[in-house]
């Protein structure tokens, strides 16, 4: 990932703007920042899955209890989530630990936060049998969850937060529930249709959502799910994301090779238009076209989805009567 100083290096290359006699730098990384926005918008390359578990980040206590003895210790359950993500796609055991003071537990303190939870639970126990009265609850990582009876969501609500550099949603690619161990992607519908025909009952009507929508555009849209929620369900968005402004170098890059490239090239045309060089301004807007379309050409090679077409299964055919065969020979 590039750095703000390889940005505005290359920008001020193109301007032969070295010794900065014309422009502030600190209009240039505005300009840098509004050109990431561009590529990102342009060519969707900030896409983002977000996660249907997560880490438990702390263990607030409810009840410190009596009687704990020094072998009191915090158990936590295994991964309920595992996601199949990386680094860990089958989940990490988290661990947590107590302290005690004159028989009572004052805090608890997460060890390591684990990963693949999404309904963990906590128990205190003390192997002599003597404490009673302790509890905590457990804090997770933030993921995306339908609400009981809510049927509109923001997209400035789905969060991102575990995205180092990424800002905001401003368009979803698909939508899934997760639903009795099965992920369902819902069906969209343009919101005259699902107004139209979907949502029909407006009241009381709760089940697992099976459709979905999209209501305006950009980091101000919203999505619509119905019927409503009934309960707790996790909400996986495949999503195109808009980056953070980087405001030095230390700040988090997530537009990546090779669009970063390109970057430079719309961040001199907005320069270039404020300097009223029309025609320099017009020149590396054209680059910019050119080049966004050459790294996507690059990036998206054509593909197909099956090799072998729809025949793949012909060839097990004689394979399963032989063994058919087989098979009626020992019975017989």
């Amino acid at each position: 990932m590039a750095t703000l100083f390889d940005y505005l290096q290359q920008t001020q290359r193109f301007l032969r703007e070295g010794r900065q006699d014309l422009l502030d730098p600190q209009d240039l990384i505005q300009y840098i920042n509004r050109a990431r926005r561009e590529v990102a918008g342009r060519t969707q390359c900030v896409r983002r899955l977000t996660p249907i578990s997560g880490s438990i980040t702390d263990a607030p206590l409810v009840a410190g209890g009596h009687n704990y003895s020094a072998q009191t210790y915090l158990s936590i359950s295994p991964p309920d989530f595992p996601s199949g993500a990386l680094p860990y796609p089958s989940g990490l055991q988290a661990t947590g630990e107590l302290i005690i003071r004159a028989g009572v537990v004052t805090a608890a303190n997460i060890i390591n936060g684990g990963s693949g939870y999404f309904q963990p639970q906590a128990t205190i126990i003390d192997p002599t049998g003597a404490g009673s009265g302790a509890s905590v609850t457990l804090t997770l990582s933030p993921i995306n969850v339908l609400q009981p009876n809510q049927e509109q969501y923001s997209f400035s609500d789905i969060n991102v937060s575990m995205f180092p550099g990424v800002d905001s949603v401003y368009s979803i690619k698909s939508v899934s529930v997760i639903y009795a161990n099965y992920r369902y992607s819902l069906p969209m519908y343009s919101f005259t249709v699902y107004q139209s025909y979907i949502r029909n009952y407006p009241y009381s009507y709760t089940y697992v959502p099976t459709f979905c929508s999209q209501y305006g555009q950009g980091a101000d849209g919203s999505f619509f799910a119905y019927p409503w929620p009934s309960q707790l369900y996790q909400w996986e968005f495949d999503c195109f994301c808009l980056p953070q402004d980087m405001i030095d170098n230390h700040s988090v890059d997530v537009i990546p090779q090779p669009w970063s490239d390109v970057v430079p090239y719309f961040a001199a045309h907005l320069a270039y238009l404020e300097l009223q060089n029309l025609d320099y301004a017009k020149f590396y807007l054209d680059l910019f076209d050119r080049m966004t379309q050459r790294k996507s050409d690059y990036a998206r090679p054509g593909r197909i989805t099956n090799p072998y077409g729809r025949w793949v299964w012909l060839g097990f055919i004689p394979a399963v009567l032989e063994i058919l065969q087989r098979l009626g020979n020992l019975v017989s």
